[in-house]
């Protein structure tokens, strides 16, 4: 059965499609589709991680129901991009045992979801180099 399964591509419900557009692309990610078919839908991706975002019928309340986590290559150029674009983030340091430490960046998307862009295990490359 597992081999049916190719890819995960989730969709979020939001309030503002004009808005998170914005976000995710001033992120750095680009958009795969928009078109009149599909109005209230945009994707976006890179390589095999692709995601959509669509206009909310009704009103939810995002926090609650998901954190939106996309691992990234190298987090201080994540930063980097984040700040240049003037998004509000904070950077999470996290050391859950001995050979794993990473940082995380955490933002609001416009809609109220909580982002975070994880970095790889630091533990690793430190003691690499």
């Amino acid at each position: 059965m597992a081999g049916l399964f190719v890819r995960l591509a989730p969709v979020l419900n939001v309030r503002d499609l004009e808005a998170e557009r914005v976000f995710y692309e001033r992120l750095g990610l680009p958009v795969t589709y928009q078109g009149e078919e599909y109005p209230d839908f945009i994707a976006f991706g890179v390589g095999d991680m692709e995601f959509g975002v669509q206009q909310s019928p009704v009103r939810n309340d995002p926090p609650s129901v998901l954190t939106w986590q996309i691992v990234v290559t190298d987090i201080d150029a994540m930063l980097k991009v984040c700040r240049g674009v003037g998004l509000p983030c904070e950077v999470e340091h996290n050391n859950p045992a001995p050979g794993w430490s990473y940082r995380r960046i955490v933002l609001e998307t416009p809609s109220g979801y909580r982002l975070v862009l994880e970095g790889p295990n630091e533990a690793q490359t430190s003691r690499a180099g």
